[in-house]
């Protein structure tokens, strides 16, 4: 096997070559550098080793020090994450029941599985790699060989040999093949008996390369100015797992298959007109819509509720339910940003929401039966609007029993304001004490962190939390805790520009949010991270880029996603730092 010899894969992307290029040099593939797989061809190895300390807050914003503001970061080399990997095997093989592994553990750097810092293959996993594409490439030569390749003929000469190795290799490495590359897998296919045992080999040898594994982000530099323009195929590979997590499809091939025959490159012109179609075409929006929903749950840490561990003695919070919440969630986010093209101040500030017939009984509110969703309008004092408001926020940020003002006001103070906190002193007991007498939460953690070693970092987070103490760990609306009229009035403490900010209750507080400039900036800062897969020097440039471009459409959601494709970062690299 090709062993992928790489360096830190957020800098340079080094894969072997002082070019970039990545190397194929024989070598098993469980990285040891020897022996030999029945299957031979190029596997994705190691780099080996842990990957370097991840950040816990995002990184502040790199001061744009040129007028330029053009400066793309560095290239780099991305593994496919975990949903990408089985999003793009599916659609390789035309098929949503091909066997998927369970191979890939991604670590989560901010909420999301994004970072090319974090995403490495080491031994183990390159061996599991290897026993599960041998495996799948029988299986697929075997049953669907007529699905996953163009090529007509099915004989051993040379001709029919390379027409398959070239259609699959083009769409397994979503990119044309060079003839040097052609050369090596025909030579592992001309060495077998059978048309088809050639095709498992290919296949097998395809699933475990670099080239289908990685999104590689190299370009070239035409010219030496030390600016490396990327390729038709790395943009379209880049626009696609951008707008929809998986492979380009056949449109945007076919776009970058022309650019490259030309000598061109895909044009501005041509990225928004593929970037729009991703996003409107039937079977395409889908895709983008479940896209759109991964970075909301990664930015505003949704993903909480899936594992936030709840007393069931008080109630019983079915996985049915948790579904159901996040469902709702989608629902909104997708008629926001897809059907009312609208921005996050909407998802805010929405008198409106989707439940079902189990959601309704849960909050309390009428108009939803059955299990399908249903688009419902919220009454005032039975529900506070907008996003803010949804069990899927408020479930995942609440502790077993209580509700939890320092969960919920730190996520609106690191996720929608980007400002990050201090970690608390070492040896502090996080547990909230009940008190001698009837108390509400909020009672009860003004107590427990009243001392001023802790009171000096949660009015931060802890003053903003308290408006939303409408709602239990369980999302559920109450005016009194423990027979007491619970308090909801807070204050946004020393936010990133302006000056304190006093509300009383979510509907308040979403507003302010809703018409903040920082909120705004910040939803840029996460986005541009989670689409980069990291961040570098002068990377405040390609922030204010974006927020300059999302600015001119007000913010939409489809807008500030639409100006992360006409970044230079987007199209263009440098070496690295």
């Amino acid at each position: 096997m090709a062993l992928l010899l790489a360096g830190p894969l957020g800098c340079l992307g080094n894969l072997g070559n002082p070019d970039g290029t990545p190397s194929e040099t024989s070598s098993s593939g469980n990285g040891s550098g020897s022996g030999s797989s029945s299957s031979g061809g190029d596997a994705g190895g190691p780099p080996i080793g842990d990957p370097p300390d991840m950040p816990t807050e995002i990184p502040d914003v790199s001061h744009c020090e040129v007028a330029d503001k053009s400066t793309p970061g560095p290239r780099v080399v991305r593994r496919l994450t975990v949903d990408q990997f089985e999003a793009t095997v599916r659609d390789l093989f035309k098929d949503q029941s091909v066997a998927l592994p369970s191979i890939f553990n991604d670590p989560q750097v901010l909420g999301f599985t994004a970072d090319a810092n974090a995403l490495v293959i080491r031994d183990l996993t390159a061996q599991q790699i290897m026993d599960w594409a041998e495996t799948t490439a029988d299986w697929a030569v075997t049953n669907k060989l007529s699905s996953i390749t163009t090529a007509s003929c099915r004989t051993m000469d040379a001709s029919c040999r390379t027409e398959f190795i070239r259609d699959f290799g083009r769409r397994a490495f979503r990119d044309k093949l060079t003839d040097e590359r052609v050369a090596s897998y025909d030579a592992l296919f001309g060495a077998e008996k059978s048309f088809e045992d050639g095709a498992k080999v290919v296949v097998g040898a395809m699933l475990q390369s670099p080239y289908f594994l990685y999104r590689h982000e190299i370009g070239t530099d035409a010219n030496g100015s030390g600016i490396y323009e990327l390729t038709p195929h790395e943009i379209a590979s880049n626009l696609s797992y951008l707008l929809t997590g998986t492979m380009p499809d056949e449109a945007l091939l076919q776009a970058a298959d022309a650019a490259a025959a030309q000598g061109a490159n895909l044009t501005s012109e041509q990225i928004a007109q593929h970037a729009l179609r991703l996003l409107e075409d039937s079977a395409t929006r889908p895709l983008a819509e479940k896209e759109m929903m991964r970075f909301m749950r990664g930015w505003l840490q949704l993903n909480r509720l899936v594992t936030a561990v709840k007393d069931n003695t008080i109630f019983d919070l079915t996985d049915a339910l948790r579904k159901d919440m996040m469902a709702e969630t989608q629902a909104l986010v997708v008629d926001t940003a897809f059907n009312q093209n609208g921005t996050f101040a909407n998802l805010l500030q929405a008198d409106y929401t989707f439940i079902n017939a189990s959601l309704g009984t849960h909050y309390g509110i009428s108009g939803a039966g059955g299990t399908e969703l249903t688009k419902v309008t919220l009454t005032p004092g039975q529900r506070d609007g907008g996003i803010l408001a949804h069990g899927s926020f408020l479930t995942g940020h609440g502790s077993a029993k209580l509700s939890s003002p320092t969960q919920r006001g730190k996520m609106v103070r690191t996720r929608l304001l980007c400002q990050p906190l201090d970690p608390p002193p070492p040896g502090v007991d996080p547990n909230v004490k009940p008190l001698g007498t009837p108390a509400t939460t909020r009672e009860m953690v003004e107590q427990h962190t009243k001392a001023e070693y802790c009171a000096g970092c949660h009015k931060f987070t802890d003053k903003i939390g308290v408006g939303f103490e409408h709602y239990d760990t369980f999302g559920r609306w109450r005016n009194d805790e423990s027979g007491i009229p619970v308090d909801v009035t807070g204050t946004v403490v020393e936010p990133p520009s302006g000056e304190d900010f006093n509300f009383n209750g979510v509907a308040e507080l979403a507003d302010y949010l809703a018409a903040s400039e920082d909120v705004k900036a910040c939803m840029v800062r996460y986005w541009s991270y989670y689409a980069f897969g990291g961040t570098w020097e002068q990377d405040g440039c390609t922030y204010e880029e974006v927020q300059e471009d999302a600015a001119k459409d007000e913010f939409r959601l489809k807008s500030v996603w639409l100006a992360l494709t006409r970044a230079p970062h987007f199209t263009r690299r440098v070496q690295g730092p």
